[in-house]
């Protein structure tokens, strides 16, 4: 894309997701998923849960514009504030799919009652270390507040930045803050000096004042999956599959156009204002469409939850992955 077409299509993209933030309306409470017949493609209705960041944004494309009706077959998100809400949504049957990371993902299989809910492949997604204006390095944290979700993928990305900047996990102070909305007000009103991140939160949190320290490579594999419930699966083959072709077909809309600005109508799901639109319209997208974890990085997200109480057992990759038609 030129530089001049690219910098007209910042602009219009901008101008949307601005505009889309006005009409938007809470979302309502979830309920039950419909177990309504929806005929040739499957015998339930899929009902996909996700916490609000990039991972889910192709759910939600996909639930926006239609595009699960127009592939026959009967499908719905249902977005949560955090990866707690979420798992308490996949344990009470709220949802039959879902969009986590691998370690929340440990931590919800080591309940034996959640034992059928297998990795289907990747996500795009990554994390990100904002902190307050002041601070500009990573090192300039020492001995200061971070905030993060504990039982999911945040606290092992921070503990590899600081491990990569020579420093110990016992030289910050770790402040348990399960939604990534209540972190960003915490930023702001001083509570905290840090947090951990995801898109689009993190780009409001950039827009407001905060400072990015480090930022996962965005077009790289960064422990986002989408995990379905086996038994759900096993009498939805089709569905199944299609649901997997539906979200590629969204992650190739967002690559094609080289930015967030096609996701105008999903992000208005999702925590975010004004100011961030206008960073998140400015970053340069291009992510993997699903494909299959990669072992090596599964097992190093089970390694880690067994080590931080999160899971305990047998590691088993072949155990834990479903075999889906596409996913390679």
């Amino acid at each position: 894309m030129s530089r001049k077409l690219r910098k007209i299509g910042i602009i219009i993209a901008t101008v949307l997701l601005i505009l889309g933030t006005l009409p938007f309306v809470g979302l309502g409470t979830a309920q039950a998923a419909d177990t309504t017949s929806t005929g040739k493609s499957g015998n339930d209705k899929i009902t996909i849960g996700t916490v609000k960041n990039t991972a889910a944004i192709p759910a939600l494309m996909a639930d926006a514009a239609g595009d699960f009706t127009s592939q026959n077959i009967s499908a719905e998100v249902k977005t949560f504030d955090s990866n707690s809400q979420l798992d308490a949504a996949i344990k009470d049957g709220t949802v039959n799919a879902a969009v986590t990371d691998l370690v929340s993902y440990a931590g919800l299989v080591n309940e034996k009652s959640n034992a059928s809910w297998k990795v289907v492949g990747t996500l795009p997604g990554y994390n990100g270390l904002v902190a307050n204006k002041k601070y500009k390095s990573v090192k300039s944290l020492k001995g200061k507040t971070i905030a993060l979700d504990k039982k999911d993928a945040s606290k092992q990305y921070l503990l590899s930045v600081l491990k990569k900047n020579k420093m110990k996990s016992s030289s910050v102070k770790i402040k348990q803050v399960d939604g990534q909305q209540d972190r960003v007000n915490a930023l702001k009103d001083g509570s905290v000096d840090a947090a951990i991140l995801e898109d689009p939160l993190m780009s409001s949190a950039k827009a407001n004042g905060g400072k990015i320290l480090n930022r996962q490579k965005m077009s790289a594999d960064n422990g986002n999956v989408l995990i379905v419930n086996n038994k759900f699966a096993k009498s939805n083959v089709s569905s199944t599959q299609i649901l997997v072709d539906t979200l590629n077909k969204e992650i190739k809309q967002l690559n094609k156009t080289d930015s967030y600005g096609m996701a105008g109508t999903a992000l208005n799901k999702l925590n975010y204002d004004q100011k961030g639109a206008e960073v998140l319209t400015k970053l340069d997208l291009t992510f993997k469409k699903v494909h299959k974890v990669k072992k090596s990085d599964f097992n190093k997200s089970f390694k880690y939850a067994k080590s931080h109480k999160l899971y305990k057992g047998k590691v088993s990759y072949k155990a834990r992955t479903l075999k889906v038609k596409g996913v390679k």
